[in-house]
């Protein structure tokens, strides 16, 4: 339930003063205060207004702060009540803390543990020398401790947080338990012989020096340019959801960069050493027991769930009832903390990692009274963890090469979950070994995977402890001593040595250097052969062979050959490089392309397809241009203003008629001459409403800022992600938008915000920085737009939405000489909806206004080899003619009319050969002419509807050649080009 207290209403949206890195030998006041607050939903409201919420007794529902003078009465004002508890500069407050172990103290106890049990014990320096000369140490616990092994590994850590002194003392104890009674007691030796167990026991020893020093109420590290919050440093979600601050003043400042600070990167590179199953971190106080993530729902909540829940089942409270600790992800269950360890441990290092917060009252409870009963109660929650990471409902096994059985580090994936937050890949460790946990009594589905290997899938039942799936993966070898050779006309061998593990062989081949390769074959595995026919003559080929075993084996080494017989392939041809818009009054585009380069030591001409539509497929109904020689086309055919075309360009053999077969498609649209000047769209008041919108928006009739019609989302539903988007717009420098809008939405529930992208794809956006009014302080809505701070977007209740004076504004000016599209994107979550938001009178400055265009003349044919040059020659075999000639200009095909001679009066045309290519060669077959008789030919050019004049002969035009086969199109004699 969203609970919108004064604190929603802005009240508390201030900027609290606080320490930043004060001296050594002095502190600034502060005050630990307990606030009676209405609810308990209170508390994440003060977190979210920058108050340094130290714990919630959630019995009592009495939040701890530490506050400053200014910020106490910040906090009085607000007509609660407020009991000043201690603070930090009265007389014996530092004396207080004598009983609690310093990480001095702490260094003592851990050496005196590694001298009394050697072979059990080992201390280790995570980062040696930190700021004020303090270094954070580990304890490694496990039989033979300095031998290495492959078991599981589970890591606690302790005092993140300076002043949070119990939690070393639950360390201490659990290193004290573990080593003392290792001899007598079977149940330790049980986790010890097969855990690896770390330990951390003050996580910020800098700080917590400082506390027994000189401030009991110090939280962050002792970075000497300014503190910070360790727990709000780790790299996962790093400043990701409005859970920490950017502010060196604020408690909670999460440092210049993500994992900045030198205990963060201590912790981490100890998780990415050892990769832990599970880890607990303690914290104080409020009674917690939590999980990720600070900032959002896991993915694998219901297995987390689980493990929690069956803690607090048995976990004693303060007060000694079980069942009383507050459980659930940190964002819910206390509020929105990123940037903190057990998210960076479970997201990039995959361990399942858990928060205690302990104690009720304090984060310094009185030692006397307080320190035997808590590390007596968390026992068993440590405990509980060692049982769960040995015993509890997982899945675990090693992963071995099935050839040779060395493990290998597989990735692995389990079906019933999909990670959805940037989750690092899952995988076994380099001993092959892996633990995923799962939800007790059900059925899952792991895949392993690995470059080279071919991924095992296994269906695992879970009782409601561990099952063991021990995986081996497989792969082919690689296909060895492949070779290829010429076998007569149009026909290639390839041959290869045989391969392990092969139950079949794939033959791939290109006739291109490299690939991409084409499969032509797939042959049982004891055939090492391949007879390829028919190929072209003359071209190389390339090929590759892969072994089959379940997967395919990498490509062998490339063999190539070439062989004899005719040539039948097209050029090599990298396809169409630009399209783009002349901006002249005659709509024209104007598209280039590289040279090809024949494969069959001929001629190469190049083929030009237009379409409306994109994707198409070339063919003879989309073909405007053939026969072209050069590298470029004017296309200025009855094109339309404005109207996107798609092209796509093939190089063509002029000997063999083939094409290379690209389908590299580009698309561009015609205008006018172009002008710099304003765009600028009011919903249709005056000129064409020209953005479009996905429902709920749509052009309401009323409601505009300064004429009637607006955009607008109108009352919206639940769970909405909608954007109104502007067509493409080409910017110009120094280009910024404008805009008015008014809204009611949600307040930090749902929002809107403006984002923009670039062409020609445009498929990123990126958000525009305007001057938003407002931040977004939760997730959970449908977009998934993430939390931000103050003025990052709309997002406010307002009962009767108003337009401000001045506009919305934002620069463009990076975006200088591109082509953008704008989308005011609107997102709801799963709660209260509201009354919308409305976008009126969008200006953007400095862009490129296009002209209109009028359409050209659409190409009519012309005669081939009109100023002469066309020669004819029997083919070499057979009774067939072969023609060279000029293509001609608007020419996509061409037709061949003959009679037979001697003539008498005038011609005759008798036969037809219809689309004998425009390539510059053709051939067609009028048979044998009778004896002492020849025949007579035109070659005529077509294009899709009209065909080109005759040739010219005394009279003028040859006349038509009516009724002669298929080929016979309406004759045009003005042979109009492009």
């Amino acid at each position: 339930m969203k609970v919108l207290t004064v604190l929603a209403s802005g009240v508390l949206v201030v900027l609290l003063g606080g320490s930043g890195a004060a001296r050594a030998d002095e502190a600034e006041l502060k005050y630990f205060v307990e606030v009676q607050v209405p609810s308990l939903e209170t508390a994440k409201d003060l977190a979210a207004a920058g108050f340094d919420i130290a714990g919630v007794n959630r019995k009592s529902s009495m939040v701890g702060v530490v506050v400053t003078p200014d910020a106490l009465l910040q906090l009085e004002s607000f007509g609660w009540p407020v009991a000043v508890r201690w603070n930090n500069l009265e007389q014996g407050s530092v004396e207080a803390l004598g009983d609690y172990t310093d990480p001095q103290e702490l260094s003592t106890f851990l050496n005196g543990v590694v001298a009394a049990h050697p072979d059990l014990a080992a201390k280790i320096i995570l980062k040696d020398t930190l700021f004020e000369g303090q270094k954070q140490y580990g304890l490694h616990i496990t039989k033979d401790v300095g031998l290495a092994n492959d078991r599981p590994s589970f890591i606690l850590d302790a005092q993140h947080h300076a002043r949070e002194v119990m939690t070393p003392e639950i360390a201490k104890d659990f290193i004290d338990y573990l080593t003392s009674n290792y001899a007598t007691d079977a149940q330790v030796r049980h986790w010890v012989d097969n855990i690896n167990i770390w330990v951390v026991g003050s996580v910020n020893p800098d700080g917590a020096m400082y506390v027994f020093s000189t401030d009991p109420a110090w939280r962050k590290n002792r970075h000497p340019s300014c503190a910070v919050d360790n727990n709000r440093n780790y790299t996962a979600l790093w400043g990701a959801c409005n859970g920490s601050s950017t502010s060196c003043s604020q408690e909670t400042y999460r440092g210049t960069s993500a994992g900045s600070e030198p205990e963060t990167q201590g912790l981490m590179q100890l998780t990415a050493s050892v990769r832990p199953f599970f880890a607990l971190s303690y914290h104080s106080y409020g009674e917690y027991i939590m999980y990720s993530y600070g900032c959002n729902d896991p993915d694998e909540r219901f297995a987390l769930d689980e493990v929690a829940q069956g803690l607090n089942a048995i976990l004693q409270d303060d007060s000694g009832a079980t069942g009383q600790y507050a459980t659930g992800p940190i964002w819910s269950t206390i509020y929105l903390a990123d940037g903190g360890s057990i998210d960076t441990q479970y997201n990039q290092y995959g361990a399942y990692s858990y928060v205690i917060e302990v104690n009720s009252s304090q984060f310094q409870p009185d030692y006397a009274t307080w320190r035997d009963i808590t590390v007596e109660r968390q026992r068993t929650a440590w405990k509980y963890f060692l049982d769960k990471t040995l015993d509890g409902a997982q899945i675990r096994g090693t992963v071995t090469d099935a050839g040779t059985g060395l493990p290998i580090a597989a990735n692995l994936n389990l079906q019933e979950v999909t990670f959805t937050h940037n989750e690092a890949p899952r995988h076994a460790d380099a001993n092959g070994r892996y633990r995923l946990l799962v939800h007790s009594n059900g059925t899952y589905h792991v895949s392993y995977s690995y470059p080279g290997y071919c991924t095992a899938s296994r269906e695992v039942v879970v009782g409601m402890g561990p099952a063991t799936a021990d995986v081996g993966i497989g792969r082919p070898g690689i296909p060895q001593g492949v070779s290829a050779v010429a076998a007569g006309d149009n026909a290639i061998d390839v041959s290869w040595q045989p391969a392990v593990n092969a139950d079949q062989y794939h033959v791939l081949r290109s006739l291109n250097s490299g690939g991409p390769y084409t499969l032509v074959a797939e042959l049982p595995g004891a055939q090492t052969s391949y007879h390829d026919s028919p190929v072209s003559g003359v071209a190389t080929y390339f090929y590759v062979v892969r072994a089959v075993q379940g997967c395919e084996s990498g490509n062998s080494a490339q063999a190539q050959a070439a062989t004899t017989g005719p040539c039948a392939v097209g050029p090599a041809f990298a396809g169409l490089t630009s399209v783009t818009n002349a901006a002249t009054s005659t709509c024209t585009l104007n598209l280039t392309w590289p040279a090809a380069t024949t494969r069959c030591g001929g001629g190469v001409t190049y083929r030009v397809h237009r379409s409306a539509t994109s994707p198409f497929v070339p063919s003879p109904a989309n073909l405007v241009a053939s026969g072209l020689s050069g590298n470029s086309f004017t296309d200025h055919g009855a094109l339309s203003d404005a109207t996107p075309y798609s092209y796509i360009v093939r190089a063509v053999d002029a000997g063999n008629g083939a094409d290379d077969g690209n389908a590299v498609a580009m698309t561009s649209m015609p205008t006018g001459t172009t002008s710099v000047g304003p765009w600028a769209d009011n919903a249709g008041d005056s000129g064409t409403a020209r953005l479009t919108g996905a429902a709920p928006w749509s052009v309401l009739p009323t409601g505009g800022k300064t004429g009637p019609k607006v955009y607008a989302t109108g009352t919206y539903g639940n769970n909405v992600c909608a954007a109104l988007t502007t067509p493409a717009i080409t910017l110009q420098s120094g280009s910024s938008l404008s805009f008015a809008s008014k809204y009611g939405m949600e307040t930090d529930y749902d929002l809107g915000i403006v984002e923009l992208s670039t062409g020609p794809s445009y498929g990123t956006w990126t958000k525009v920085s305007v001057n938003y009014p407002n931040r977004l302080q939760f997730t959970g809505n449908a977009c998934a737009i993430p939390p931000s701070g103050n003025n990052t977007v709309f997002s406010a209740s307002n009962s009767a939405p108003t337009y401000p004076g001045s506009p919305y504004t934002g620069s463009l000016s990076a975006y200088a000489g591109q082509s953008v599209k704008l989308r005011w994107r609107f997102s709801s979550d799963g709660g209260v909806s509201s009354a919308g938001w409305w976008v009126d009178d969008v200006a953007i400055t400095n862009t490129l206004i296009a002209g209109t265009c009028s359409p050209g003349v659409a190409a009519n044919p012309k005669e081939p080899s009109a100023d002469g040059g066309m020669r004819a020659s029997r083919a070499p075999a057979g009774t067939g003619i072969d023609l060279d000639y000029l293509p001609a200009c608007g020419t996509v095909d061409n037709a061949v009319y003959w009679g037979t001679g001697p003539i008498s009066g005038s011609v005759a045309f008798t036969d037809s050969a219809c689309a004998v290519g425009n390539t510059g060669l053709s051939t067609f077959d009028p048979g044998d002419p009778a004896p002492d008789g020849f025949f007579y030919f035109v070659l005529v050019g077509q294009s899709a509807a009209k065909e080109s004049s005759y040739g010219t002969g005394a009279p003028g035009e040859r006349p038509e050649a009516v009724g002669i086969g298929a080929c016979d199109k309406p004759q045009d004699l003005t042979g109009t080009c492009p």
